[in-house]
């Protein structure tokens, strides 16, 4: 058996039994791109002259329709076996201006295959005729685990074409790593509950107290979706509690089972306590953070915490306490965009670290003390990600700053090992947190002017390009 079903065989097959156009799902984003090349090296996949030529057209036809430079579209190390095979990528490591042309093209019915990761599934629709899945298991932040209901139902979901095909295809491609078997049982399985990812952060309650008193904000808070899920889990766990109590006192056990029974009813007990309360206690997490680091008094706005307030953003506390302090002030345009990049990026991502950092140690040191002291004064609730300064990410933005064009950039990059779709992420975030910066124009007006030429100098093409193209589609829709 395969470790992993070769591309090649998989794109013939289909093709023979009239399959096409497909969507190959891969675990890793270096599955995808190898896939490219070896699909590239295949005299079974090469198109004939006039289907390319028909291809080429439509790529024109995108990239006029959202003005992308064609210049970046044409240099990009898979544009050749686009338009020689009709094949393509799509992963978080692309260019968006890649990831558009090809849903783009997918969509026309004009890309005959698409490699992606599993995650493309819950963002883009754009069904195809076929769905091949290679394997049961999904990389996750704690290794690899077994694919959800929900994601196999939008994997599988993607294939058949709306007034095209009276049926869609689901194919698992047989691997060590793709049991049949397995995603058979996973899709008998009902969908995962409905889950909230809303807490009381520091941002929200800084924007909500400028309306609202404390007591308020309680009462939002025991109304929102996640408080009634957490009752609803407490209600079930003390109704477990109370079955298990009733049938230790009707049946006779030996001793063991009676303590292990007892251990068992005082552990769900008190995780249902713990439930009932876990809302309004991370939201006076937020609250004493607040007041620790000055924002709040008796639970009312400072004069500190009125212009924090407009910093709608997750970094909130790390940036004002940047500002409060002076870290920011009288900075160059290129060492604030370098300070706030730096606490920007992605954990576990990579970044530029093959040249040295102009900008001074002294400021990377002031701020991981600010991160330090910010994680001492407010604890976040479990499973958020922790703020973390990386030099190499404030390095990424200052070189792209320093550059002439992307396509000089992405040489770079690509001699470094970082991907372009990272590092176009971290510029957006960058851009994004300049942005909230820039809006304290009445109470650090050159603090914010500072801000807003430092998001102008790294908010450029193909970066704000597409995305002002797809919202004027959007609007015009």
């Amino acid at each position: 058996m395969y470790r992993e079903y070769p591309a090649t065989h998989i794109f013939v097959e289909l093709k023979r039994d009239n399959l096409l156009p497909a969507i190959l799902f891969r675990t890793s984003r270096k599955q995808c791109d190898n896939d490219i090349i070896t699909l590239a090296k295949s005299r079974g996949c090469v198109l004939s002259p006039q289907e390319q030529l028909s291809l080429r057209k439509e790529v024109l036809k995108v990239i006029d329709k959202y003005k992308m430079d064609r210049e970046i579209v044409f240099a990009h190390p898979q544009y050749p076996t686009l338009i020689q095979s009709g094949v393509g990528a799509h992963h978080a490591g692309q260019l968006l201006i890649w990831r558009l042309l090809l849903e783009e093209l997918m969509s026309r019915g004009v890309l005959r295959l698409m490699v992606a990761t599993g995650t493309v599934a819950a963002g883009v629709d754009f069904p195809a005729r076929t769905v091949v899945i290679t394997a049961h298991s999904r990389r996750g932040n704690d290794g690899f685990r077994l694919i959800s209901a929900s994601e196999l139902q939008q994997m599988s979901g993607r294939a058949g074409r709306r007034g095209k095909d009276t049926v869609g295809f689901c194919i698992v491609a047989p691997s060590i790593y793709s049991d049949a078997r397995v995603i058979a049982e996973v899709a008998k399985k009902p969908p995962e509950p409905l889950r909230s990812v809303y807490f009381a952060s520091p941002s929200t309650v800084l924007n909500l107290l400028r309306y609202r008193s404390v007591d308020d904000l309680r009462y939002t808070v025991s109304k929102s979706l996640a408080s009634f899920l957490d009752q609803k889990e407490a209600d079930r766990l003390q109704k477990d509690a109370k079955q298990s109590e009733a049938e230790l006192s009707t049946k006779k056990a030996d001793p063991a089972t009676q303590r292990r029974i007892q251990k068992r009813i005082r552990r769900q007990l008190r995780s249902a306590e713990a439930l009932r309360k876990r809302q309004l206690e991370i939201l006076n997490r937020s609250l004493e953070g607040l007041e620790r680091l000055g924002h709040l008094e008796e639970g009312k706005l400072t004069a500190k915490g009125y212009w924090a307030a407009n910093l709608c953003t997750s970094l909130v506390l790390e940036l004002a306490e940047a500002i409060d302090r002076g870290l920011f002030s009288n900075l160059m345009v290129e060492e604030l965009a370098a300070l706030v990049a730096s606490i920007s990026g992605t954990k576990h991502k990579t970044y530029l670290s093959i040249r040295q950092n102009p900008i001074s140690k002294d400021l990377f040191k002031e701020m991981q003390k600010i991160i330090d002291d910010v994680k001492e004064a407010y604890e976040k609730p479990p499973g958020i990600q922790e703020v973390f300064l990386s030099i190499d990410a404030a390095t990424t933005v200052v070189s792209w700053m320093e550059a002439e064009s992307w396509l000089e950039f992405a040489g770079i990059l690509r001699l470094a090992g970082v991907a372009e779709g990272d590092v176009a992420r971290l510029v957006s975030q960058t851009a994004d947190h300049l942005h909230q910066i820039s809006r304290l124009y009445e109470t650090h007006p050159e603090l914010a002017a500072c801000a807003e030429e430092a998001r102008g100098r790294i908010l450029r093409p193909p970066l704000s390009e597409v995305l002002a193209a797809t919202q004027l589609e959007q609007k015009e829709g």
